[in-house]
């Protein structure tokens, strides 16, 4: 039985979302792009930019010299996480097998077909929910496989779906150029066009597999497949990931150390509680810093053992953080991932001191006795003291300032009289 495939994409995705929430873009040539430097390259731009002739790869400095009316944004990762989730969850109501991309999802409508009727119908009515659900124009493509679902949700240029029928996959391909095939990047592109003066999907479909085995070599079989609408990778869902994540953005964006260490902090819990649950401790531990200005640094540490105490696992997190976070710039968001789960040693190291091994035993009863009483009276009802300390301090802070402004707001009064 021939596969059913539907390919949804929403053209220039992390701009679409934005839109969404800021009006005032709507229309507007937009670009995305991190706005540390001048020289930094833009990631996304909207239809209106590309056709002022901004497009992605060009610095910030000769987009604007190009397009004076440019508004360039930052990236937003949890924006765009956001959106791709609710993406996820639209697909999902029609079909299990669901595979996610940066705005865009594959669906193997195959198995529904009898309940939700042909692909082109599922199509149509996700288009739709995604209009009204999420405010976004999303565009569909309809095929025998991915490669030809993909390529006829790319060519749409308004919200639509494109059905391509079953058997005119080779015929359909044919006119594109042949960029448009997996595998063919700039270079590979210049090397047929060089070698044997091909631009066209269907002059390379028209060669044999030795022929074009003088140019790319090895790739041959594969291309030429690709070239005469032949597909067989299939729809591939999320993977079950021992990833343990927890990530945080902040009220307002933050250089305070004792700030961030706060939040890192509240990290650091939620990572530890779900370790502890599974019975099993971190080996390796991946710190996400994410500016103002959308640039994201991020440093990764291998334990020498696995750890799910929440001190423990704080004291290599801060070293992360300090080895991280260089910057002079203001924090928006922080990522905790905790990789390589594995089971805690239930020996005792033979050659370790009785005072160590007494202290690691403390550690472990203290912790368990926090984690009965916040899961019997909630979280807030025992902190550590870092998390308390630095709360104190950033309120006394803000008392302060606002007994400032409430000294010099008096003082403007009584010079008015």
């Amino acid at each position: 039985m021939d596969r059913e495939i539907l390919h949804i994409t929403i053209p220039a995705f992390p701009i679409a979302l934005a839109r969404v929430v800021h009006s005032h873009l709507r229309g507007r040539p937009v670009a995305v792009a991190p706005l540390n430097s001048e020289r930094a390259l833009i990631q996304c731009a909207s239809h209106e930019a590309v056709s002022d002739g901004v497009h992605p790869g060009t610095s910030i400095f000769q987009a604007r010299k190009t397009c004076p009316s440019l508004i360039v944004i930052a990236p937003d990762p949890h924006l765009s996480a956001k959106g791709s989730q609710g993406l996820m969850e639209l697909s999902s109501e029609y079909t299990p097998v669901v595979e996610p991309g940066a705005g865009r999802v594959f669906l193997d409508v195959t198995a529904s077909r009898r309940l939700f009727g042909p692909a082109r119908d599922v199509a149509a009515r996700l288009e739709k929910s995604i209009a009204s659900r999420l405010s976004l124009e999303a565009m569909a493509g309809t095929g025998i496989n991915k490669l030809v679902s993909r390529v006829a949700a790319d060519v749409m240029e308004e919200p639509g779906v494109y059905d391509v029928f079953h058997g005119a996959e080779r015929y359909f391909l044919a006119p594109f150029p042949v960029s448009v095939l997996p595998g063919v990047g700039e270079s590979r592109q210049a090397l047929l066009f060089r070698d044997l003066n091909l631009q066209v999907v269907e002059q390379v479909a028209s060669l044999s597999v030795p022929q074009l085995r003088l140019a790319v070599g090895p790739f041959a079989p594969l291309l030429h497949d690709r070239a005469c609408g032949i597909d067989r990778s299939p729809v591939q869902p999320p993977r079950m990931s021992t990833e343990i994540v927890e990530e945080g953005l902040l009220d307002q964006e933050e250089n305070d150390d004792a700030v961030l260490l706060c939040e890192l902090l509240r990290l650091v819990e939620g990572c530890g509680v779900r370790l502890r649950r599974m019975g099993k401790g971190a080996r390796k531990i991946a710190l996400s810093v994410m500016y103002a200005d959308g640039v994201a640094e991020q440093g990764k540490k291998i334990l020498p053992e696995p750890v799910s105490l929440d001190l423990l696992l704080l004291h290599e997190v801060e070293e992360l953080f300090f080895a991280t976070c260089k910057r002079r710039q203001r924090v928006r968001g922080l990522r905790l991932t905790c990789d390589q789960v594995a089971e805690q040693a239930g020996q005792m190291d033979l050659f370790t001191a009785m005072t160590q091994q007494s202290l690691c035993k403390k550690q472990s009863d203290l912790q368990s006795t926090l984690d009965a009483l916040r899961e019997k009276h909630g979280n807030e009802i025992v902190r550590w003291g870092k998390g308390v300390a630095a709360h104190r301090e950033r309120v006394t802070l803000s008392e302060k300032i606002a007994a400032w402004d409430a000294e010099a707001n008096k003082y403007m009064t009584v010079t008015k009289q």
